[in-house]
């Protein structure tokens, strides 16, 4: 799927769009599994270098990736190897996200002479899939080249990148206002005007858009500006109201 060959594009485009979705459940996974902090490139030596030493490991490890073939295999990579290299995989994505302030916008490539034909990119400038970046880096490692590649790497993608944008005058917190209802239960609350604010497009894609950040396992618009979500326990009601924030600004910007 991520190397070799392309998928059929049926198949491709289905799985460019469950993709976001499934880094983020493998980075919580990643993250419980190395120790992995917050995501910062002065960490990606050590976890290049945990992934490595542990590439091939048998375990037990579900999903199984996708991507993961025959030729990983016969280079020595288990399942939960490249389970690993798809959380470092999500933990580089984390630090571009967080850099650019906003989810990484993933997309199918459709440029037929492109090298990632069929595969999933970061509609970003100055950005190389993360995946690429992460599997070529461990491929070199275990040949035996720097560990610091892939920070380096990671590094010279974020010097390209624009500066982060300065918030605009309405802020996040003032289009989005979370009221917790039950445990797990929340109450979303926009501006009435919230269609107009967003545009008739994004604002179509915005229980979509709800549904997706980190935490949300359900978002469903009871009116015009209001929507209900689930979580999981345990959220912080700040938090929540900021990651929801962003979402709403991503579909603002766009």
């Amino acid at each position: 799927m991520l190397i070799g060959d392309p998928a059929p594009r049926e198949r491709a485009q289905d799985f460019c769009g469950r993709w976001p979705d499934l880094l983020r459940a493998r980075l919580s996974w990643f993250a419980a599994e190395v120790g992995a902090g917050e995501p910062d490139p002065a960490a990606l030596d050590g976890l290049v270098v945990s992934v490595v030493d542990r590439i091939g490991e048998e375990r037990s490890v579900e999903p199984v990736p996708e991507w993961y073939d025959a030729t990983l295999a016969s280079a020595g990579w288990s399942a939960y190897g490249a389970a690993l290299a798809e959380g470092l995989t999500a933990f580089v994505a984390e630090v571009y996200a967080t850099r650019l302030g906003r989810p990484l916008p993933w997309v199918l490539d459709d440029d037929p002479k492109s090298a990632y034909h069929l595969k999933p990119v970061v509609d970003v400038h100055g950005i190389a899939p993360p995946w690429r970046q992460v599997i070529g880096a461990l491929r070199q490692v275990q040949s035996g080249k720097d560990p610091g590649r892939l920070r380096s790497v990671v590094e010279h993608s974020l010097a390209q990148l624009p500066p982060r944008e300065q918030p605009r005058p309405e802020q996040a917190a003032e289009v989005v206002e979370v009221t917790a209802v039950d445990r797990g239960r929340w109450q979303v609350s926009f501006p009435e005007d919230i269609d107009t604010l967003l545009g008739s497009a994004a604002y179509a894609d915005l229980e979509d858009a709800l549904a997706g950040v980190e935490g949300v396992t359900a978002a469903v618009m009871e009116d015009r500006d209001r929507a209900l979500l689930s979580t999981g326990e345990g959220v912080d009601r700040a938090d929540l109201e900021q990651r929801l924030g962003r979402a709403v600004d991503a579909l603002r910007d766009r």
